[in-house]
């Protein structure tokens, strides 16, 4: 894997990417349903971070991320867990202040230490969304994006699909790459499907099925290009 990409974490994935991985300095949205379980693909991008000696930041919006933090704590060793930088982005007492959980969050990633910090987790943006608009919600991700390219950065947002087509559109102009997943109900049973999208001008379309066992994401197919 080249020096200026990160893994996933989900070595099958990693090789569906044109560039082997996440690129650093770049944002990623991870965008499914509540049964997708785009919560362990957060998880195992932070913990594949924490499993190489690497330092990781989460930022937390919402009690969404307790889960993740809870899959974490079960399945990641207390020490190792010591170099991942949580931050409670909106705490109980800020509830009354919502406008400044943005700025929160810049702040602290400007702080972020690049030799230590390369890859950061921001859940859930559909919390910006809903509070801020799209508009404001796209200032923010340019801002973010900034901050990425400068320190090489590679931010994973986790969104929930709550938006219609067009609107969607214009969440995804802003991001570097897109991967969503998508929860597929047929008579003998569930399956998941994963889009890979827009990572480069290279980047094919490619469509991954996968489950998911305990905290596991396994990838059940060698991709198909779309």
């Amino acid at each position: 894997m080249a020096s200026n990409t990160i893994s996933s974490g989900i070595p099958v994935l990693d090789q569906a990417l044109h560039h082997g991985g996440f690129k650093k300095g770049s944002i990623v949205l991870l965008i499914g349903d509540h049964s997708s379980r785009k919560d362990l693909f957060g998880l195992t991008f932070l913990r594949e971070g924490l499993l190489k000696g690497e330092k990781a930041a989460f930022y937390d919006i919402e009690a969404s991320s307790d889960e993740i933090m809870d899959l974490l704590m079960e399945s990641t060793d207390v020490d190792i867990l010591k170099n991942l930088r949580f931050v409670d982005a909106c705490p109980e007492y800020s509830k009354f202040f919502i406008n400044a959980v943005p700025a929160r969050i810049i702040e602290d990633m400007r702080r972020l230490d690049p030799l230590t910090i390369n890859r950061v987790l921001i859940n859930p943006f559909t919390f910006f969304i809903e509070k801020f608009g799209l508009e404001d919600s796209g200032d923010l991700l340019i801002m973010i994006r900034d901050i990425a390219i400068k320190k090489k950065l590679t931010v994973m947002f986790l969104m929930a699909d709550i938006l219609d087509e067009r609107k969607m559109q214009s969440v995804i102009d802003k991001f570097d790459g897109i991967i969503e997943l998508r929860t597929v109900e047929i008579h003998e049973g569930t399956y998941h499907t994963l889009d890979i999208k827009k990572f480069s001008s290279q980047q094919k379309r490619i469509q991954l099925t996968y489950n998911t066992m305990g905290v596991e994401v396994r990838i059940t197919s060698t991709g198909r290009i779309i």
